[in-house]
C-alpha cells in the first residue's frame, strides 16, 4: 500500500511538471512564429477548394492592404470630422445621433465608390447591425492574442470562403476614443451616458482602455477573374 501512494505521488509529481512545462512553452511563441502560423492559413485555406484559388503572392497581399487602409482612412476621417464639429460645439448628443443615423449609409456609400464590401464590427457591439460573421470572431481573436503578447498587431489577408480577398485591419483604442467607449464611471461624462443608453439599450461597447481592440474593419475586394 505504501509503495502504491508514493508511486500515485510521483506519477502527479511528473505530470504536473510536464503540464507546466507545455504552458511555458506556449506562452513564449514569438512574433516570428505567429506570423508564420498566420502566414500558412492565409494561402487558400478558407475556399472550398483551394487549387481553383491562385497563390496570392506578397505584393499582391501589400496591395490589397494599401488600398484597405486607404478605404479605412477615408471612412474614419468622413466619420471623425462631423464628431469633431459636433463636440467643438458641444453638443455630444447630436454627435452621437449622426453616428448612429448615418454610420451604416456612409459605409454603404464608400462600399460603392470603391467597389468593396466594407464593414467595421466588434467582439463587444453597440450596434447590433455590426455583428461578426465566425471568420471576423476568429481574426479578432488573433489580434487578442497579439496584444496580450504585447506583439504588434498586423493586417490580415485572406481569400474567403467564395474566392474573395479579404483584408481586416484592427481598430485600437486611443485616449479619444474613451470619451464614447471608455468606463461609463470616470471616462464618460452624464450627457453622452444618457444619449448612448437611449439610443443602445444594449450597449456593450464600454469599459474598454487605451490600447485595448476595440474592433476591425472588415473589407472584402472582388473576386480576381481568372486569365483568359
Amino acid at each position: 500500500m505504501k509503495k502504491i501512494l508514493i508511486l500515485s505521488v510521483f506519477l502527479m509529481f511528473f505530470f504536473a511538471c510536464n503540464k507546466g512545462k507545455e504552458e511555458k512553452k506556449t506562452h513564449n511563441i514569438t512574433q516570428e512564429q505567429i506570423n508564420k502560423e498566420n502566414a500558412e492559413h492565409e494561402q487558400g485555406d478558407h475556399v472550398t477548394d483551394a487549387s481553383l484559388i491562385p497563390p496570392m503572392s506578397e505584393e499582391e497581399k501589400q496591395r490589397y492592404i494599401d488600398s484597405a487602409k486607404t478605404i479605412a482612412k477615408t471612412a474614419f476621417n468622413i466619420f471623425s470630422s462631423h464628431l469633431k464639429k459636433s463636440f467643438a460645439e458641444n453638443h455630444p448628443d447630436e454627435a452621437l445621433q449622426y453616428c448612429k443615423d448615418n454610420a451604416m449609409r456612409i459605409t454603404d456609400s464608400l462600399s460603392k465608390v470603391y467597389g468593396v464590401e466594407i464593414k467595421r464590427t466588434s467582439f463587444r457591439l453597440r450596434n447590433p447591425e455590426n455583428k461578426p460573421t465566425d471568420q471576423e470572431d476568429k481574426i479578432m481573436e488573433i489580434f487578442k492574442q497579439r496584444i496580450h503578447k504585447n506583439l504588434k498587431s498586423m493586417p490580415y489577408v485572406h481569400y474567403d470562403a467564395y474566392g474573395n480577398p479579404h483584408v481586416y485591419l484592427p481598430i485600437m483604442v486611443q485616449d479619444k476614443c474613451l470619451m464614447c467607449h471608455g468606463d461609463p464611471n470616470k471616462d464618460i461624462p452624464d450627457e453622452i451616458n444618457n444619449k448612448l443608453a437611449q439610443l443602445y439599450p444594449s450597449d456593450k461597447a464600454i469599459f474598454f482602455k487605451k490600447g485595448d481592440l476595440r474592433g476591425i474593419w472588415s473589407i472584402k475586394f472582388p473576386k480576381k477573374q481568372p486569365e483568359k
